[in-house]
């Protein structure tokens, strides 16, 4: 029978052997190309000042339209923001629950994701129903931008219009009317 002096050592030349081989095989392997802005675009989608300026090639009045339905659309789903607040809040506490119930947990993603799916489709619908007076090649960018997920748009939105709205909450305590903000381009 081997001493432990003998099985330590055969123990290190393995440990040894296989560091080697993980060092080396990084060492003499090719190193994989960076991404192109095509393989991005592809994986990704476009980024959002490309989609802007696909949306930016829509017509001015029709533009100026998309503006007033987005920001009309934004103000009148308030109730099915503060839902769709409230569901995410309520998967959050279903995963804290003791005992872990699993079925909880599901019912409310459900939930949150049958929510989220009505605000997207709604908004992808004032948007889609622009696409049609946009130039071809800039119609398929912001269609592309669509995919964006919809939960980045709906934070983006809520940075966007959130400040103004808290801003308009104060005003309007103290007696003044602060007009609601202009919609910006969609990003997407």
């Amino acid at each position: 029978m081997p001493s432990r002096t003998s099985l330590f050592l055969i123990g290190s030349l393995v440990l040894n052997a296989a560091l080697l081989g993980i060092v080396g095989g990084r060492l003499f392997s090719p190193q994989p190309a960076e991404p192109t802005a095509q393989m991005q675009l592809e994986r990704y989608g476009p980024t959002s000042d490309v989609v802007a300026a696909a949306w930016a090639q829509l017509p001015d009045a029709d533009r100026s339209e998309l503006r007033k339905q987005l920001r009309e659309s934004w103000f009148s789903m308030e109730a099915e923001r503060q839902r769709l607040r409230d569901a995410g809040e309520a998967v959050y506490n279903a995963a804290l629950v003791e005992p872990f119930d699993h079925n909880k947990l599901r019912d409310a993603v459900a939930i949150f994701q049958l929510r989220e799916k009505h605000l997207q489709d709604d908004a992808e619908n004032i948007l889609i129903s622009h696409l049609g007076k946009m130039p071809p090649q800039a119609r398929a960018t912001a269609a592309t931008g669509l995919l964006t997920p919809f939960n980045a748009r709906m934070k983006r939105a809520e940075e966007r219009y959130g400040k103004d709205k808290d801003r308009t909450k104060t005003s309007a305590s103290a007696g003044s009317v602060v007009q609601p903000p202009e919609a910006a381009k969609p990003s997407n």
